[in-house]
């Protein structure tokens, strides 16, 4: 009889799966998890600062070795807006190599489980994978951050990766069907497939 997984055995299972690949990859985007050059790269991540509209922090949940907030800082200067980026990372050596890349970041460098981490602050701006929790357990993930994570009127960036061969998956469906408004949507292809959904919720706070 099969059993979902416990968010332990989901968090045991990906940093088996990530963590020695990334850390022996040749480059820093494999050592992000992605597969391809610097223009590749900026075409299927780019399109995360489109949910970013002004200044302010920004918290990457799974930040790997940290690529994704440098470009994201690099990314959002070039649009016109400053970010204070932060970071929170599964793995202990993942976060080791992240703080090695980006030393004059060190302390904005976290170790946890986005599903219980207690952040120091909350932030304008945090991105997280759907990924990082079990399928039947996403629901409470987007509250949890909506809830513990995001300033008030700050914005959640939601993401999932695809590939040329493995679309990413549709966000706005589920996040409807959940009840949440989903504020706004972006998507980027390549070659007629779309490989990275974001999709974002805005955290009003009463008038």
């Amino acid at each position: 009889m099969r059993t979902t997984p416990t968010q332990d055995e989901w968090n045991a299972r990906t940093v088996a799966l990530l963590e020695d690949a990334y850390l022996a990859a040749p480059d820093s985007r494999g050592g992000s998890g992605f597969n391809g050059d610097a223009a590749r790269w900026q075409r299927a991540r780019r399109v995360i600062v489109s949910a970013i509209d002004r200044d302010g922090s920004f918290l990457d949940v799974g930040c790997a070795n940290g690529l994704l907030l440098e470009s994201v800082v690099e990314w959002t200067a070039k649009d016109g807006y400053r970010v204070q980026p932060h970071g929170l990372e599964l793995s202990e050596r993942l976060a080791q190599r992240a703080r090695q890349r980006l030393p004059h970041w060190t302390s904005r460098i976290n170790v946890g489980d986005v599903t219980r981490w207690q952040p120091p602050q909350r932030y304008d701006f945090v991105r997280c994978e759907m990924e990082v929790a079990p399928e039947h357990q996403r629901h409470d993930l987007v509250q949890r951050c909506l809830r513990d994570l995001v300033a008030p009127d700050g914005r959640l960036i939601l993401c999932n990766y695809g590939s040329t061969t493995e679309p990413a998956a549709p966000l706005v469906p589920s996040l409807r069907q959940w009840g949440f408004e989903v504020a706004g949507s972006a998507e980027a292809s390549e070659n007629g497939t779309v490989i990275t959904r974001v999709a974002w919720i805005d955290h009003r706070t009463a008038p």
